[in-house]
């Protein structure tokens, strides 16, 4: 199924309505992570890169502090204003932004020596597809990193956090397991140069208010962790204290290469 229009225009009243939000986020924000990617990727300074889905710009702009110049594409024009904002404030001039959808890159092929992707293709149907639009627009010895929300192993217990997932945040597609992002890069005629999964706990109140997820949803998440199925239990790792719920997620770093 490829990204329909009714997802894309999901996807742009979603992120446009709370735009500014993920420029704040602390999961997006973590210098820590940030750091630890930029570390991996291992940059010479030299590259021309593109971020796709750059939402609120924290991968653009720690990227283009790293590299000689870098476009940030993203399908929501109010994504894009965050971005530059973010730009402005750490003082950097050699961004340019594009409105882009991730299934249909607009730039010709082998075009950037890095490309990067951070927490966007669970919002992407056709995951692999978009992974196969980098891979064609990526330089043959180029880069690609992707970081995104690693599926559950059980396939309940993986259905079930989607249906979380999609109460919270409307534009939800899925969390791909594991086997599904092989496919991808096999597909993508990428080769992957390393992986790891990182976990992080993440107090559910600012999960939620992120995305501006209506109060009935919130109620009926609650519902939803209260009363999981003893299965589902053993893989979606959650913990209620003093009243409130945090949840942990796991994500998946790769680092590939176009050979």
């Amino acid at each position: 199924m490829a990204l329909t229009l009714n997802n894309a225009n999901a996807a742009r009243q979603q992120f446009g309505q709370h735009a500014e939000e993920y420029r704040k986020s602390r999961t997006h924000s973590d210098p820590a992570i940030l750091d630890h990617i930029i570390e991996l990727i291992s940059l010479n300074g030299e590259e021309d890169g593109l971020d796709v889905g750059c939402g609120g710009g924290h991968m653009a702009t720690t990227l283009a502090k790293s590299i000689r110049k870098l476009v940030a594409a993203d399908i929501t024009p109010e994504m894009l204003v965050q971005t530059n904002k973010l730009a402005e404030e750490k003082g950097l001039q050699n961004l340019r932004f594009c409105l882009a959808d991730a299934l249909n890159l607009p730039f010709q092929s082998n075009a950037f020596n890095m490309v990067s992707c951070r927490i966007v293709l669970h919002h992407v149907y056709n995951a692999d597809r978009a992974v196969t639009e980098m891979g064609r627009v990526l330089k043959k010895g180029g880069k690609l990193f992707i970081q995104d929300i690693l599926g559950l192993d059980d396939p309940q217990a993986r259905n079930y956090m989607d249906e979380i997932e999609r109460l919270r945040d409307p534009s939800h597609i899925k969390n791909y397991s594991m086997e599904e992002w092989k496919k991808f890069f096999i597909r993508g005629g990428l080769k992957v140069i390393h992986s790891e999964v990182v976990s992080g706990v993440y107090e559910f109140r600012e999960w939620s208010s992120r995305s501006g997820t209506p109060v009935d949803n919130v109620e009926k998440i609650k519902m939803m962790l209260h009363n999981m199925p003893e299965l589902v239990a053993k893989h979606l790792k959650t913990l209620y204290s003093g009243g409130k719920w945090s949840i942990q997620m796991r994500y998946i770093l790769l680092l590939m290469t176009k050979t």
